[in-house]
């Protein structure tokens, strides 16, 4: 019988955590020929409190504070594989890719959102550090011809499209709460009226689109009640969106799993399980999704909800929206989402009411498009995208064992 692999994992935030360990935590506890999985973590002093509810299947080990430690470390350790969130976009992660080349231990790096080659393509422009694994991990066959254009000498085979494994938790529908759950939760009333989600951004304010919802809502140009949710991101400031909250009834708060305190501030976010399936909720519950240029369009598309894409600044400040980095979204990475037509862009006030009054009217009349786009984004779609990245990883592993 072959020996157990051992897997070792950076983990240098909280978001990290969302989108890669605690997404194959459950894979990686169940699966047999993985003996022991190394958490290599700034948190790892405090992770009993942060990681509670890992099993002794994982070990929690700080990172080194220079580069020969590292590889002293991962001498030690041995491990069949690296595996790091980013290339280098956290600098927690560029050191151990390094050791793991100097070593010759296998490395994988699970890129791990849609627009990060993006940022990767701005540190290779501006010289910042990174390190390129053996292997990369994409979510969908965009990244993966963009990564070959931005590093001509990457070979196709080192690429491997899988999707997103934090999106997998939307096909897990026998966890989530119910509606009426998700409202307490919100101190929502539930009741017959219409949900909209509001992602806010810290990039340019939003208070003029409430404004909006909210007078053709009193004047019944949006024959509904309506009941708004905005979003705070957990790296964000709630104090900038207090104003508009106070002054239209809007309820909000930050994504589940922010914490106001922790023992350390990379995991100042780092949702549990149970807050994952509760954030799944609100999109899967939510009516309507209005934003400017957010990711979470992509969870409201597979949740099958409308979404709404605010393509205009506040009235007579035309000079900071088209400066805005939210109006440079929609000319760059954004035109991923939008360029399939799933989502419904606004130029005005009069055509975000005219949406909305379609969205609440006809729901599906996008939802083709939405399963077009969704699928070209975040490509597996059925749940198992943790099982084929622990799979992929574990074939790179063994190879190097054999």
């Amino acid at each position: 019988m072959p020996r157990p692999l051992t897997l070792l994992f950076s983990v240098p935030t909280g978001y990290n955590a969302r989108e890669l360990l605690t997404p194959l935590q459950e894979h990686l506890e169940r699966d047999e020929a993985v003996g022991s999985v190394i958490c290599l973590t700034p948190a790892a002093a405090a992770h009993q409190e942060i990681f509670p509810s890992f099993t002794k299947k994982f070990r929690f080990i700080a990172n080194p504070a220079r580069q020969t430690l590292h590889h002293k470390l991962l001498q030690q350790l041995a491990p069949d594989i690296v595996v790091t969130p980013t290339a280098g976009l956290d600098h927690h992660d560029t050191p151990i890719l390094r050791a793991s080349q100097q070593l010759n231990i296998p490395s994988l790096t699970f890129i791990s959102s849609w627009d990060n080659v993006y940022k990767m393509e701005r540190f290779q422009k501006y010289g910042k550090a990174y390190e390129l694994a053996d292997h990369l991990v994409v979510w969908n066959q965009m990244m993966h011809d963009h990564l070959r254009k931005i590093f001509p000498h990457l070979k196709s085979e080192a690429i491997s499209i899988i999707g997103a494994p934090r999106l997998d938790f939307f096909t897990h529908t026998d966890r989530l709460p119910s509606k009426k759950t998700l409202l307490q939760h919100l101190g929502l009333p539930y009741d017959r009226g219409k949900i909209i989600h509001l992602a806010t951004t810290e990039l340019y304010p939003m208070g003029y689109i409430v404004q909006t919802i909210r007078e053709a809502e009193t004047s019944g140009k949006i024959p509904h009640q309506l009941h708004i949710y905005a979003s705070v991101h957990p790296g964000g400031d709630l104090s900038k969106h207090r104003a508009y909250a106070r002054q239209y009834g809007v309820v909000l708060g930050y994504s589940f799993g922010r914490r106001e305190s922790s023992s350390h501030p990379n995991f100042l976010y780092n949702p549990t399980r149970e807050e994952i399936y509760l954030l799944v909720a609100l999109f899967k519950h939510a009516d309507v999704l209005v934003n400017h240029s957010s990711t979470v369009a992509i969870e409201s598309l597979f949740a099958n909800v409308p979404v709404i894409n605010v393509k205009y600044g506040q009235p007579l400040d035309w000079w900071r929206w088209y400066r805005s980095m939210v109006y440079r979204d929609f000319q760059q990475h954004y035109a991923d989402i939008t360029a399939g037509q799933a989502t419904t862009i606004v130029h005005s006030k009069r055509e975000l009411i005219q949406a909305l009054n379609k969205d609440l009217a006809d729901p599906g009349h996008l939802a083709a498009a939405r399963q077009q786009t969704l699928k070209r984004i975040i490509t597996t779609i059925d749940g198992t995208a943790g099982r084929q990245l622990l799979d992929k990883i574990k074939q790179i592993a063994v190879q190097r064992k054999t």
